[in-house]
């Protein structure tokens, strides 16, 4: 058994699940998450290092790593993470939020890996990466290291476009003391963020001066949350959306 300063956590076989864990048992421990499928997994304490393996379709939102995190055979993974270190292998169509110190590694067999920044934040991270001694900078998660033997395909990774950028909402409530991104986004990134919220502003604004009937201020409505029904249908939020078990009346809804 492994020293419970450094216990071993597996999780196994989730399938269509929101899965949010902040716990004692989850803090400095080993993460194995093994064969998860069309999930979204939450786990928002300081980790010693966690291996995502075989998974498919899913979202990872990672409390800071104090080692390593490690994808190996996985294919349209998301992974959100502060860590020491972040390697892969023989994964595809992956997309990778990092705050990382050190220069990603990029091992064997990998295809259509997407880098991006950091993007999101919850009440205690400022608490736990200085928990696990990490910081804001450096910052390499733009500068990832190819490692192959010989004729390097540098056509494996790309970054993502600001203007594909959205920021991610962790949707549970924990005490806490951070409210922003650590760090905040690179220029180019919070530009497109910036001028995406001057655009809905300005739509609001020609919105409430068009002088709409109330019969069409109805139909308009209509038409916005149909939009928007079939958005989080595209992009898969309504399935986390789904998912999400709803607090009871006059409670708050946390991660447990």
């Amino acid at each position: 058994m492994a020293p419970s300063a450094h216990r071993m956590v597996v999780m196994s076989q989730v399938y269509k699940q929101t899965l949010a864990k902040s716990s004692d048992t989850l803090e400095d421990s080993h993460v194995k998450i093994h064969r998860c499928c069309e999930s979204f997994i939450y786990l928002l304490s300081p980790l010693r290092s966690v291996s995502i393996e075989k998974c498919r379709n899913s979202t990872f939102v990672l409390g800071p790593v104090q080692t390593v995190v490690h994808l190996h055979s996985c294919d349209n993974v998301k992974v959100i993470a502060v860590c020491r270190r972040l390697s892969l292998s023989s994964t595809a169509s992956c997309t990778l939020h990092i705050l990382t110190p050190t220069r990603p590694l990029i091992l064997l067999g990998n295809q259509a890996i997407t880098f991006a920044p950091f993007h999101t934040h919850y009440p205690m991270l400022e608490d736990h990466m200085g928990r696990t001694g990490l910081a804001t900078v450096p910052n390499y998660w733009d500068n990832p290291m190819l490692v192959c033997r010989d004729n390097c395909d540098w056509k494996v990774f790309r970054f993502l476009s600001p203007s594909e950028f959205y920021p991610f909402v962790v949707p549970f409530e924990m005490e806490g003391d951070t409210t922003e991104i650590p760090g905040g986004l690179p220029p180019a990134y919070q530009k497109a963020l910036s001028q995406r919220e001057r655009r809905i502003q300005l739509w609001q604004k020609t919105v409430k001066e068009a002088g709409l009937t109330k019969e069409q201020r109805k139909t308009f409505q209509v038409l916005v949350e149909n939009k928007f029904y079939e958005w989080l249908v595209r992009t898969g939020s309504r399935q986390q959306l789904d998912s999400l078990v709803l607090p009871a009346p006059g409670s708050k809804q946390a991660a447990g």
